[in-house]
């Protein structure tokens, strides 16, 4: 008999208030690799090319899945896998176009194998595909092609080792940190094909002193997480796969975001300070955690019409938005309220825990009145309420909230004067 993952009410609940467990973000990596196995399954059966690639790779992957069915869940579970089978799905389905050949995103799969084929040590010879001289192998590294060819590799593993035509490795790094008993280890994925997605563009590898500098950043990082929210540090270790450097702009400000479609990465640039990186690594995960969610359960109507006013945004945002934002964002206030104990961060995290709560409870409000709300979307929605209420319950400093509310009430002004009539009210 079929099983399908669902989400008890209890793991929904748990959710709702801003966390979850590592439990349930087990459960929710675990529907991620379901869903990547449904699509693969999908472009497989949809192959529109000669199948001896296609062949190949299947071969491989079914000798990596019973030689070690613990080390094939965790690479076809990586959220990269996640962008390329989403990628390779719109397109044979005819939703999503590209200049690039189809060709070249189904014989990714072989790259896949090869890579699970290095992992375990096994032997195979399977069909890649390089783009502008690079073939990669996902979670692994990339293959440096000489001439800087597009097209499809052969590609030889022996013993773990691979035979490539090229001209040196990348391989890839990760960034670790260890807190007590507490470790972990993010893929920095700064060449994979599939990293894009993000409102930034994906830069291009960083050089070995740049990542020495994202490496001692994340570890000043995770200690934070670690002492001040314990709590969220379990999760991240189950449920953080891998960052995506973006491209500095050069205009100071700070960009991150999370793609839909690789639910346990987060792209970013590099943050000003390990408090921004702690921050930033919450508010992304919150994301990621509800994309997750929402595969599995339909908490708002699809595609409504319905705009809202949302404080840490300029534009009307749908309801989908709506609650992403308030998701993300009563993650970030709990982290402040977290880091409210940390010498030298008392008066930041006091004055950033006191807007951003007064921002979540105007979003929610504007949440809870939507009408595109499902029967379990206003079940989630009630779970936030008591959430935002626990946050008000600590009392702050009472200049803290004055500047916190005038603040917001000059952003609503803002926005009603920007898009006055009856589209600016309609939340």
């Amino acid at each position: 008999m079929m099983q399908y993952h669902r989400l008890a009410s209890g793991d929904l609940a748990a959710l709702a208030s801003g966390l979850g467990g590592t439990p349930v973000v087990h459960e929710l990596r675990a529907s991620q690799l379901s869903r990547h196995l449904l699509l693969l399954k999908f472009v497989s059966a949809q192959w529109p090319i000669d199948r001896a690639g296609l062949d190949l790779a299947v071969q491989t992957l079914a000798a990596a899945q019973q030689v070690d069915p613990a080390a094939y869940p965790d690479l076809l579970g990586d959220p990269l896998v996640g962008a390329w089978l989403t990628t390779t799905t719109r397109r044979l389905r005819g939703v999503e176009s590209s200049a690039f050949p189809l060709s070249g995103d189904l014989l990714h799969i072989g790259g896949l194998a090869a890579a699970a084929a290095v992992r375990l040590g096994l032997d195979c010879e399977v069909i890649g595909y390089a783009r502008h001289g690079r073939l990669t192998l996902p979670a692994t590294g990339e293959a440096i092609i000489p001439d800087d060819p597009d097209g499809p590799i052969p590609i030889t593993v022996s013993g773990g080792q691979t035979s490539l035509p090229g001209d040196g490795w990348l391989g890839l790094r990760r960034l670790t940190a260890r807190h007590g008993d507490l470790a972990i280890a993010v893929n920095v994925e700064d060449g994979n094909p599939y990293r894009s997605g993000y409102h930034a563009p994906p830069s291009e590898r960083l050089s070995d002193a740049e990542f020495g500098r994202w490496q001692a950043m994340f570890a000043e990082a995770w200690e934070l997480i670690c002492r001040f929210l314990p709590e969220r540090a379990a999760e991240l270790a189950v449920g953080l796969r891998a960052v995506v450097p973006l491209v500095d702009d050069g205009s100071g400000g700070a960009r991150s975001g999370t793609a839909r479609e690789s639910v346990g990465a987060l792209g970013l640039t590099r943050p000003r300070s390990a408090v921004d990186f702690a921050i930033t690594i919450v508010h992304e995960f919150q994301h990621s955690k509800l994309s997750a969610v929402l595969d599995l359960v339909e908490l708002y109507q699809p595609d409504g019409a319905e705009r809202h006013f949302a404080p840490w945004r300029v534009d009307p945002r749908p309801t989908a938005g709506l609650i992403q934002g308030v998701y993300a964002f009563l993650g970030v206030a709990d982290a402040w309220r977290g880091l409210r104990s940390s010498p030298g961060l008392e008066q930041v995290a006091t004055d950033q825990l006191a807007t951003v709560r007064e921002q979540v409870r105007v979003g929610l409000d504007a949440l809870a009145a939507s009408a595109e709300l499902t029967a379990l979307g206003r079940h989630f929605t009630a779970g936030l309420q008591v959430a935002v209420d626990r946050l008000f319950a600590d009392p702050l400093p009472s200049e803290a909230v004055r500047k916190a509310r005038s603040s917001l009430a000059d952003r609503r002004a803002a926005w009603d004067h920007r898009l006055s009539g009856p589209a600016a009210r309609a939340f």
